[in-house]
């Protein structure tokens, strides 16, 4: 007989890190989605606390229904250059609808 495996794949992924190198990264799954609720937040953030070249993202539930969430996502950090310079992209919002 012929196995097959099918998983859930990950929703979405925030991740961190800096000049000198990975940070925290969480995987967020289908299901944490169906049980979150508004303000369940996210957060992928740099562990070398390093000023440089630094890179961090969040994402925030910030409206569901039973049929979906409405996720809020963020990135900020600091150029790489010997006087780091901070930034902040433009949020992205973006729904999940559950099967």
């Amino acid at each position: 007989m012929k196995t097959e495996v099918v998983s859930e794949k990950v929703a979405f992924s925030v991740s961190g890190w800096s000049y000198n190198g990975d940070g925290i990264t969480q995987n967020v799954s289908f299901e944490e989605l169906r049980h979150a609720g508004i303000g369940s937040i996210w957060k992928g953030f740099d562990t070398n606390n390093c000023g440089r070249d630094l890179h961090e993202e969040s994402a925030e539930v910030i409206h569901r229904t039973d049929k979906g969430v409405a996720v809020l996502f963020r990135a900020w950090g600091t150029t790489d250059e010997p006087n780091p310079v901070d930034w902040e992209d433009e949020p992205v919002l973006r729904w999940y609808e559950f099967a």
